[in-house]
């Protein structure tokens, strides 16, 4: 770990002079074998506050939500760089967290770095180590280590520039005193690699976790009605007309007031897409208003796009789940997987187990 890290005295970090932050108080909290020494974990608590003090700075200078955050990206090679939230306006497509904006940037770096040193004939190779986020809360007023949004877990989830060791630092408070959280990728995102399947026969043995078992005991799904569900969702992965036009062909159904909702994927460019789920909830939407309540989510189709084979692009949409979560769903609302050997049926909860909390309500 000594490479990623060029200091080699705590007193050289000037954050932590400002702050008047003696190391050894800070504790590291993790659910796994996270092993720093002083100068180590001394720098995490540095590149966190220099976090901290951009998000403050951003919010100082204004920014349409009134929030500010900020995160301090290290790559596997060592280079660090920061990124804030940049909204211009409320709209999405205007919007950007901290995390995503960091990650560019480290990756704008890499490039550079690999463009000035490297032989160009190498294999450019992009990793992300660490991800020290921050709010720009006052430290003394913040309890609970900040969350990335699904939309940028949408990004972490891919193998090409994360690993499930990817660690994301955050401030947090234990016994009242300030500590740094460390959660692994592989902890915000438990079903990360796990392929699904586009082969479906209607004797499959349907699997639950026990979590899920007991949402469908408390939501009166049976078998059956999980069974009807995969079979429309593959129905419509078959028949989609418009598969020829999509990159992947996925189908989504959604069981929401006692009523089946299935739609396909489909792309309008090659950079913009429909999100089945999102067509689904609208649908829904449109019928129930706010008494719209999703009990199931079924998804089926492609794991890899046709015209870029190379890279898992994944079916279920980790955005969608975590934004129709925010009102429409729960952590108990089920997620029901097609995989080779059977039906899976799990809860948004476990696959998306951390929640983002918004600063306004929607």
């Amino acid at each position: 770990m000594s490479n990623f890290f060029n200091s080699k005295n705590v007193d050289d970090l000037n954050l932590i002079k400002k702050f008047n932050i003696d190391v050894s108080d800070i504790e590291v909290v993790s659910s796994k074998n996270l092993c720093l020494n002083h100068i180590e974990k001394a720098l995490i608590i540095e590149k966190t506050l220099e976090a901290y003090e951009f998000a403050k700075i951003n919010l100082k200078c204004g920014n349409i939500t009134k929030r500010g955050f900020a995160s301090n990206v290290c790559t596997n090679d060592g280079i660090w760089a920061l990124g804030t939230n940049f909204n211009n306006t409320r709209n999405e497509i205007s919007s950007v967290c901290g995390e995503r904006s960091a990650i560019l940037a480290a990756y704008n770096l890499s490039l550079l770095s690999y463009m000035q040193n490297a032989n160009l004939n190498d294999c450019f190779d992009f990793k992300v180590k660490y991800i020290c986020m921050s709010q720009a809360l006052d430290l003394s007023k913040i309890e609970k280590a900040t969350v990335p949004c699904e939309d940028c877990l949408s990004w972490f989830n891919t193998s090409r520039y994360f690993s499930n060791d990817t660690v994301v630092f955050s401030f947090e408070r234990n016994n009242q005193k300030l500590c740094i959280k460390a959660v692994f990728l592989d902890e915000f995102l438990p079903y990360r690699n796990i392929l699904t399947s586009n082969k479906f026969c209607s004797d499959k043995k349907i699997i639950y976790s026990v979590l899920a078992k007991k949402s469908a005991d408390e939501k009166n799904i049976d078998n059956s009605m999980i069974l009807n569900l995969v079979k429309l969702t593959y129905k419509s992965y078959l028949n989609n007309n418009l598969s020829a036009l999509s990159n992947q062909n996925i189908s989504c159904s959604i069981f929401a007031n006692e009523k089946i909702y299935t739609l396909n994927k489909i792309d309008w460019t090659k950079r913009w897409f429909s999100e089945p789920l999102f067509a689904c909830i609208f649908n829904a939407t449109t019928e129930n208003q706010d008494k719209t309540c999703v009990d199931a989510i079924c998804y089926f189709g492609d794991e890899i796009s046709k015209n870029d084979g190379a890279f898992n692009d994944g079916v279920v949409s980790i955005k969608g789940l975590g934004r129709i979560r925010q009102k429409y769903a729960n952590d108990n609302t089920l997620l029901i997987l097609n995989y080779n050997d059977n039906i899976f049926v799990t809860t948004i909860g476990e696959y998306l187990p951390m929640k983002f909390i918004q600063g306004y309500k929607i």
